[in-house]
Formats: structure tokens, sequence, C-alpha cells
């Protein structure tokens, strides 16, 4: 599943969550949410380690910029 589709879901989930379901279908839906959550965080970690490994300083070298 790519960062997208993981975001258009979490949507889904969320508009679901809004209206009227049962506990049991809340909860699974909640789960579900959670799962991908921590996913997207993951990949967006791993984005910002790829483009700090890019900073480029203005002589024209590549440094990599400390995480804050």
């Amino acid at each position: 599943m790519t960062f997208e589709e993981r975001l258009a879901r979490l949507e889904e989930i969320a508009a679901d969550l809004e209206g009227d379901v049962d506990l049991a279908r809340a909860l699974a839906l909640f789960e579900e949410g959670i799962e991908l959550l921590r996913a997207a965080a993951s990949e967006l970690g791993d984005a910002e380690l790829r483009v700090q490994k890019l900073i480029e300083r203005a002589d024209g070298a590549f440094e990599v910029e400390p995480r804050e």
C-alpha cells in the first residue's frame, strides 16, 4: 500500500467512524487506522532521513543536516 493509499484509507475510516457504527465495527476500524498511521509515520520518517542525506550546501557539496 502506498503512502497516498494509506492516507485515503485513513480518511475513509475517519468518515466511517463519524457515522453510526456498532462498537465491534468501530474497534476494528480504529485498530486498522492505528496500523495505517504507524506505517505512514514510519514511511515519513524514512523519507525524512533520505532528504537529510541530500541537503546541498551553498558550495555544491552535500552534507547531512541534523534532525531537530
